[in-house]
Protein backbone atom coordinates (compact mmCIF):
# COMPACT_ATOMS: atom_id res chain seq x y z
CA UNK A 1 0.00 0.00 0.00
CA UNK A 2 1.15 3.58 -0.53
CA UNK A 3 0.32 5.97 1.64
CA UNK A 4 0.84 10.06 1.69
CA UNK A 5 1.89 11.45 5.02
CA UNK A 6 1.68 15.78 5.96
CA UNK A 7 3.64 16.51 9.26
CA UNK A 8 6.17 13.21 8.89
CA UNK A 9 8.55 15.18 10.89
CA UNK A 10 6.99 16.66 13.11
CA UNK A 11 5.92 14.64 16.88
CA UNK A 12 3.43 12.31 15.65
CA UNK A 13 5.35 11.97 12.01
CA UNK A 14 8.57 11.07 13.63
CA UNK A 15 7.18 8.31 15.32
CA UNK A 16 4.51 7.16 12.71
CA UNK A 17 6.26 6.84 9.74
CA UNK A 18 9.25 4.27 10.54
CA UNK A 19 6.33 2.01 12.07
CA UNK A 20 4.48 2.18 8.99
CA UNK A 21 7.77 1.35 6.85
CA UNK A 22 7.99 -1.71 9.33
CA UNK A 23 5.13 -2.70 8.57
CA UNK A 24 5.83 -3.05 5.10
CA UNK A 25 4.07 -0.04 3.43
CA UNK A 26 5.49 2.39 1.15
CA UNK A 27 5.58 6.27 2.48
CA UNK A 28 5.54 9.40 0.79
CA UNK A 29 6.07 12.29 2.99
CA UNK A 30 5.52 16.28 2.26
CA UNK A 31 9.12 17.96 2.88
CA UNK A 32 9.61 21.44 2.68
CA UNK A 33 13.83 21.53 3.45
CA UNK A 34 16.57 19.40 2.31
CA UNK A 35 17.13 18.84 6.28
CA UNK A 36 13.49 17.26 6.39
CA UNK A 37 14.40 14.99 2.84
CA UNK A 38 17.78 13.68 4.70
CA UNK A 39 15.42 12.95 8.14
CA UNK A 40 12.75 11.24 6.03
CA UNK A 41 15.19 9.05 3.99
CA UNK A 42 16.85 7.59 7.03
CA UNK A 43 12.75 6.54 8.05
CA UNK A 44 12.33 4.78 5.25
CA UNK A 45 10.19 7.63 3.34
CA UNK A 46 10.48 9.30 0.18
CA UNK A 47 10.33 12.88 0.83
CA UNK A 48 8.17 14.71 -1.77
CA UNK A 49 8.95 18.77 -2.09
CA UNK A 50 4.48 20.04 -2.53
CA UNK A 51 2.21 22.82 -1.26
CA UNK A 52 -0.28 21.41 0.48
CA UNK A 53 -2.20 24.99 -0.91
CA UNK A 54 -1.84 23.30 -4.44
CA UNK A 55 -4.92 21.52 -4.97
CA UNK A 56 -3.39 20.30 -8.99
CA UNK A 57 0.08 20.06 -7.63
CA UNK A 58 -1.43 17.57 -4.64
CA UNK A 59 -3.35 16.04 -7.42
CA UNK A 60 -0.54 14.35 -8.85
CA UNK A 61 1.48 13.64 -6.57
CA UNK A 62 -1.65 11.42 -4.78
CA UNK A 63 -2.00 9.65 -7.74
CA UNK A 64 -1.21 5.68 -6.66
CA UNK A 65 -1.79 6.14 -2.99
CA UNK A 66 -4.23 4.50 -1.35
CA UNK A 67 -4.38 5.97 2.20
CA UNK A 68 -3.42 9.68 3.30
CA UNK A 69 -2.28 10.78 7.35
CA UNK A 70 -2.75 14.41 7.33
CA UNK A 71 -0.51 15.42 10.27
CA UNK A 72 0.83 18.55 9.46
CA UNK A 73 0.07 21.54 11.97
CA UNK A 74 1.82 24.25 13.39
CA UNK A 75 1.72 24.99 16.96
CA UNK A 76 3.01 28.22 18.23
CA UNK A 77 5.61 28.29 21.18
CA UNK A 78 4.23 28.29 24.92
CA UNK A 79 5.21 32.20 24.88
CA UNK A 80 2.82 32.89 21.71
CA UNK A 81 0.22 30.81 22.30
CA UNK A 82 -1.91 33.50 23.51
CA UNK A 83 -2.55 35.31 20.58
CA UNK A 84 -4.87 34.47 18.26
CA UNK A 85 -2.83 35.58 15.41
CA UNK A 86 0.00 32.86 16.40
CA UNK A 87 -2.69 29.82 15.52
CA UNK A 88 -2.98 31.27 12.17
CA UNK A 89 -0.89 28.90 9.98
CA UNK A 90 -1.92 26.44 12.39
CA UNK A 91 -5.24 26.61 11.60
CA UNK A 92 -4.67 26.58 7.92
CA UNK A 93 -2.74 23.62 7.44
CA UNK A 94 -5.17 21.72 9.66
CA UNK A 95 -8.63 23.32 7.71
CA UNK A 96 -7.35 24.37 4.36
CA UNK A 97 -5.19 21.34 4.29
CA UNK A 98 -7.36 19.04 5.05
CA UNK A 99 -10.02 20.28 2.44
CA UNK A 100 -7.27 20.66 -0.39
CA UNK A 101 -6.21 17.10 0.37
CA UNK A 102 -9.68 15.57 0.19
CA UNK A 103 -10.46 17.50 -2.78
CA UNK A 104 -7.43 15.96 -4.69
CA UNK A 105 -8.17 12.54 -3.14
CA UNK A 106 -11.88 12.50 -4.83
CA UNK A 107 -10.44 13.41 -8.17
CA UNK A 108 -7.54 10.80 -8.06
CA UNK A 109 -9.54 8.40 -7.21
CA UNK A 110 -7.17 5.79 -5.94
CA UNK A 111 -7.53 6.77 -1.70
CA UNK A 112 -9.44 4.64 -0.09
CA UNK A 113 -8.55 5.98 3.65
CA UNK A 114 -7.86 9.70 4.85
CA UNK A 115 -6.73 10.15 8.78
CA UNK A 116 -6.39 12.85 10.49
CA UNK A 117 -5.83 13.34 14.63
CA UNK A 118 -7.67 15.73 15.57
CA UNK A 119 -8.11 17.42 18.99
CA UNK A 120 -9.50 16.34 22.06
CA UNK A 121 -10.26 19.60 23.74
CA UNK A 122 -13.15 20.23 21.52
CA UNK A 123 -16.15 19.48 23.86
CA UNK A 124 -17.90 21.47 26.40
CA UNK A 125 -16.51 21.76 30.03
CA UNK A 126 -18.77 18.79 31.33
CA UNK A 127 -17.62 18.62 35.01
CA UNK A 128 -17.01 14.82 35.83
CA UNK A 129 -19.59 13.96 33.56
CA UNK A 130 -18.32 11.39 30.96
CA UNK A 131 -17.94 12.02 27.70
CA UNK A 132 -17.48 10.65 24.19
CA UNK A 133 -17.69 11.69 20.38
CA UNK A 134 -20.93 11.54 20.42
CA UNK A 135 -21.49 14.89 22.29
CA UNK A 136 -21.13 17.65 20.54
CA UNK A 137 -18.49 19.74 19.87
CA UNK A 138 -17.69 23.50 20.91
CA UNK A 139 -17.27 25.26 17.23
CA UNK A 140 -15.82 28.57 18.73
CA UNK A 141 -13.57 30.79 17.01
CA UNK A 142 -10.45 28.85 17.84
CA UNK A 143 -11.44 25.52 17.89
CA UNK A 144 -13.55 26.19 14.36
CA UNK A 145 -10.09 25.03 12.12
CA UNK A 146 -10.06 21.50 13.72
CA UNK A 147 -13.81 21.15 13.35
CA UNK A 148 -13.96 21.87 9.73
CA UNK A 149 -10.94 19.65 9.06
CA UNK A 150 -12.70 16.61 10.58
CA UNK A 151 -16.05 17.76 8.48
CA UNK A 152 -13.79 17.67 5.30
CA UNK A 153 -12.67 13.90 6.10
CA UNK A 154 -16.10 12.99 6.44
CA UNK A 155 -17.07 14.55 3.52
CA UNK A 156 -14.56 12.41 1.87
CA UNK A 157 -15.97 9.02 3.94
CA UNK A 158 -19.90 10.18 2.20
CA UNK A 159 -18.62 10.44 -1.07
CA UNK A 160 -18.42 6.81 -1.66
CA UNK A 161 -19.46 4.79 2.15
CA UNK A 162 -18.75 1.47 -0.13
CA UNK A 163 -14.93 1.95 -1.22
CA UNK A 164 -14.05 5.41 1.30
CA UNK A 165 -13.42 5.82 5.27
CA UNK A 166 -12.61 9.07 6.78
CA UNK A 167 -11.45 8.47 10.31
CA UNK A 168 -10.83 11.80 12.57
CA UNK A 169 -8.97 10.46 15.89
CA UNK A 170 -9.27 13.23 18.91
CA UNK A 171 -5.88 12.89 20.80
CA UNK A 172 -5.78 13.91 24.23
CA UNK A 173 -2.79 16.07 25.29
CA UNK A 174 0.11 13.21 24.20
CA UNK A 175 3.00 12.58 26.19
CA UNK A 176 5.80 10.56 26.83
CA UNK A 177 9.81 10.76 26.13
CA UNK A 178 9.20 11.89 22.61
CA UNK A 179 7.14 14.84 23.45
CA UNK A 180 9.55 18.11 24.33
CA UNK A 181 6.54 19.44 25.96
CA UNK A 182 6.81 16.66 28.45
CA UNK A 183 10.28 17.13 29.30
CA UNK A 184 9.51 20.89 29.22
CA UNK A 185 6.76 20.22 32.16
CA UNK A 186 9.48 18.38 34.39
CA UNK A 187 11.95 21.34 34.18
CA UNK A 188 8.72 23.40 35.37
CA UNK A 189 8.36 21.11 38.42
CA UNK A 190 11.43 20.56 39.06
CA UNK A 191 11.37 24.34 40.05
CA UNK A 192 8.26 23.70 41.82
CA UNK A 193 6.02 24.51 39.71
CA UNK A 194 2.76 23.53 38.06
CA UNK A 195 1.13 25.58 34.91
CA UNK A 196 -2.81 23.64 34.42
CA UNK A 197 -5.43 26.17 33.89
CA UNK A 198 -8.89 25.70 34.63
CA UNK A 199 -10.21 24.45 38.00
CA UNK A 200 -8.29 22.04 39.88
CA UNK A 201 -11.04 19.53 40.29
CA UNK A 202 -11.09 19.70 36.23
CA UNK A 203 -10.42 16.65 34.41
CA UNK A 204 -7.34 16.83 31.82
CA UNK A 205 -7.72 14.03 29.15
CA UNK A 206 -4.10 12.84 27.91
CA UNK A 207 -2.30 10.15 26.11
CA UNK A 208 1.01 8.21 25.95
CA UNK A 209 2.28 9.67 22.46
CA UNK A 210 2.99 5.87 21.47
CA UNK A 211 -0.49 4.89 22.15
CA UNK A 212 -1.75 7.68 19.95
CA UNK A 213 0.72 5.98 17.41
CA UNK A 214 -0.61 2.44 18.00
CA UNK A 215 -4.38 3.91 17.24
CA UNK A 216 -3.35 5.40 14.49
CA UNK A 217 -1.64 2.27 12.44
CA UNK A 218 -4.66 0.47 13.63
CA UNK A 219 -7.39 2.76 12.07
CA UNK A 220 -6.02 1.99 8.92
CA UNK A 221 -4.79 -1.76 9.39
CA UNK A 222 -8.24 -2.54 11.09
CA UNK A 223 -11.64 -2.49 9.34
CA UNK A 224 -12.32 0.57 12.17
CA UNK A 225 -15.69 2.44 10.30
CA UNK A 226 -15.50 6.08 8.93
CA UNK A 227 -16.20 8.34 12.34
CA UNK A 228 -14.73 10.30 14.81
CA UNK A 229 -13.15 8.27 17.97
CA UNK A 230 -11.53 9.80 21.32
CA UNK A 231 -7.76 8.34 21.99
CA UNK A 232 -7.38 9.17 25.18
CA UNK A 233 -6.18 7.02 28.08
CA UNK A 234 -8.33 4.77 30.22
CA UNK A 235 -8.10 6.57 33.49
CA UNK A 236 -8.10 10.51 33.34
CA UNK A 237 -6.92 12.68 36.38
CA UNK A 238 -7.89 15.79 37.44
CA UNK A 239 -5.56 18.76 37.45
CA UNK A 240 -5.14 18.75 41.33
CA UNK A 241 -3.94 15.10 40.96
CA UNK A 242 -1.66 15.96 38.34
CA UNK A 243 0.11 18.48 40.35
CA UNK A 244 0.63 15.29 42.85
CA UNK A 245 1.99 13.35 40.11
CA UNK A 246 4.49 15.68 38.42
CA UNK A 247 5.62 16.22 42.04
CA UNK A 248 6.26 12.62 42.92
CA UNK A 249 8.30 12.45 39.73
CA UNK A 250 10.45 14.94 40.58
CA UNK A 251 10.32 13.85 44.55
CA UNK A 252 8.78 17.19 45.76
CA UNK A 253 5.86 16.73 48.00
CA UNK A 254 4.64 19.49 46.12
CA UNK A 255 4.16 22.03 43.42
CA UNK A 256 3.32 25.80 43.49
CA UNK A 257 -0.06 26.18 40.99
CA UNK A 258 0.40 29.41 39.01
CA UNK A 259 -2.43 31.51 39.99
CA UNK A 260 -5.76 30.76 37.54
CA UNK A 261 -5.52 34.87 36.55
CA UNK A 262 -1.58 34.18 35.61
CA UNK A 263 -2.77 31.45 32.95
CA UNK A 264 -5.38 33.36 31.84
CA UNK A 265 -3.12 35.94 30.51
CA UNK A 266 -0.60 33.80 29.51
CA UNK A 267 -2.49 31.01 26.96
CA UNK A 268 -5.25 33.77 26.15
CA UNK A 269 -7.61 33.28 23.55
CA UNK A 270 -6.91 29.51 24.18
CA UNK A 271 -7.71 29.67 28.02
CA UNK A 272 -11.34 28.87 27.31
CA UNK A 273 -10.35 25.59 24.88
CA UNK A 274 -7.64 24.21 27.41
CA UNK A 275 -9.04 24.84 30.94
CA UNK A 276 -12.39 22.47 30.64
CA UNK A 277 -12.67 19.49 32.55
CA UNK A 278 -13.12 17.19 29.98
CA UNK A 279 -13.68 13.55 31.08
CA UNK A 280 -13.34 11.32 28.22
CA UNK A 281 -13.72 8.02 27.45
CA UNK A 282 -12.37 5.83 24.77
CA UNK A 283 -14.66 3.27 24.36
CA UNK A 284 -16.06 4.08 21.10
CA UNK A 285 -12.75 3.19 19.40
CA UNK A 286 -12.01 0.47 21.44
CA UNK A 287 -15.35 -1.18 20.26
CA UNK A 288 -13.94 -1.14 16.98
CA UNK A 289 -10.36 -2.38 16.86
CA UNK A 290 -8.41 -4.33 18.89
CA UNK A 291 -6.89 -0.74 20.67
CA UNK A 292 -4.57 -1.65 24.02
CA UNK A 293 -2.86 0.97 25.75
CA UNK A 294 0.42 -0.25 27.02
CA UNK A 295 -0.07 3.00 29.65
CA UNK A 296 -3.16 3.19 30.46
CA UNK A 297 -3.39 5.86 32.54
CA UNK A 298 -1.24 9.12 33.88
CA UNK A 299 0.07 7.42 36.88
CA UNK A 300 2.13 5.15 35.51
CA UNK A 301 3.30 7.38 32.16
CA UNK A 302 4.52 9.89 34.71
CA UNK A 303 6.22 7.61 37.38
CA UNK A 304 7.61 5.91 33.66
CA UNK A 305 9.11 9.24 32.86
CA UNK A 306 10.41 10.07 35.85
CA UNK A 307 11.99 6.79 35.69
CA UNK A 308 13.20 7.89 32.51
CA UNK A 309 14.73 11.28 33.69
CA UNK A 310 16.97 9.69 36.51
CA UNK A 311 18.67 7.31 34.37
Amino acid sequence: MNIFVTGATGVLGTSLVPRLVEAGYTVSAMSRTEESDERLRRAGAHPVRVNLFDVEALKQVLAGHEAIYHLATKIPSATQMGRSSAWLENDRLRRDGARNLVEAALVVGTVQTIIYPSFDFLYPSSGDTWLDAQTTPVKTATLSSTVEAEEAVARFAASDPTRRRGISLRLGSFYGPEAPSSWEMLDLARKGIGAFPGAHAGYLPQIWLQDAISALLLALTEPVPSGVYDIVDDEPVTRAQMLTLLAHAVGRKRLLALPDLLMRLMTGAKYADISRSLRISNRLFKAVSSWQLTVPNARIGWDLMAQMQNK
